[in-house]
């Protein structure tokens, strides 16, 4: 059996593989007519361009290395080859585990005719179709797609890859979101996106961060009551709060300056008064 090298956090910065929104989906077609099996050099494979970068879990890698050492590899990545290099279209952490086991070449499936607008779908699609991708990050794969013109719109997209365009709308909506409400979602791994969509709706960060914290915790239905209940019924309630708590301290900070500045004004009077009655002798 090969040495397995070590997996460091470096390394793990390096690995991208995704995960599903939707169990919809369907599969890539593979047949005898668009594709066939062949075996590919590790070594040349290039990663997909449109694969998101994302956090691994290393737990996860582990437990598929062990699968392909005891069982060999159950299932053939997808690849396809535009101007003569082969990139994954589906696979990323099987060609990762592949590398760490030592293996020189992996079995592949190729998917002819495709192009880079077809290749990004393709990789989107296959991130949606698993289960342990944040929705974060697929909302950063869709964005990217996006932002870089490869899909025209939000609704064409949704038509690409099988999602409601209100999923898609709601998907754009939460990478929207404060960065440290983005780092306490994925940190506890929350995942869900109506009620972010709502956090998202308040006035700023602070109450942003306030409500998370009170339902990150409450199912669906009770957290949707409790920030309507304390949010949206009275939409005024929380910024005026929040503006009253801030006045307060501008004043305690006025008033603690003012006091500051008397006390310096009767030291030097007084070290005045000293200074006089030092010359009158």
């Amino acid at each position: 059996m090969a040495k397995r090298n070590r997996i460091t956090s470096a390394m793990s910065q390096t690995i991208a593989e995704s995960s599903p929104l939707i169990k919809s989906a369907s599969k890539f077609q593979i047949t005898e007519e668009n594709g066939e099996i062949l075996e590919v050099d590790v070594s040349k494979l290039e990663k997909n361009p449109y694969q998101p970068r994302i956090d691994l879990n290393i737990h996860a890698l582990n437990e598929l290395i062990s699968s392909i050492e005891n069982n060999g590899l159950l299932q053939p990545i997808v690849v396809t080859k535009i101007d003569n290099k082969y990139f994954i279209v589906a696979g990323h952490r099987r060609v990762e585990a592949y590398k760490i086991i030592g293996k020189k070449t992996i079995k592949a499936t190729m998917l002819k005719n495709i192009g880079n607008k077809e290749l990004a779908i393709l990789s989107l699609t296959e991130n949606l179709m698993r289960e342990n991708l944040h929705p974060i990050e697929n909302a950063i794969s869709i964005k990217h797609l996006l932002d870089q013109g490869i899909v025209e719109s939000q609704n064409k997209l949704a038509e690409y890859i099988g999602l409601s365009k209100g999923h898609i709308s709601k998907m754009m909506t939460i990478i929207k979101l404060p960065i440290s409400i983005i780092e306490m979602v994925k940190k506890i791994n929350y995942r869900d996106i109506n009620i972010l969509v709502l956090i998202n709706k308040l006035d700023n960060e602070h109450i942003m961060i306030s409500a998370f914290d009170e339902v990150k915790n409450m199912s669906r239905g009770d957290a949707e009551k409790y920030l309507n209940h304390t949010y949206f019924s009275k939409p005024m309630v929380a910024k005026n709060i929040f503006n009253a708590k801030i006045t307060a301290s501008k004043i305690n900070i006025e008033i603690n300056i003012k006091d500051l500045d008397e006390k310096i004004i009767q030291m030097i009077k007084s070290k005045i008064n000293e200074i006089s009655k030092e010359l009158k002798k």
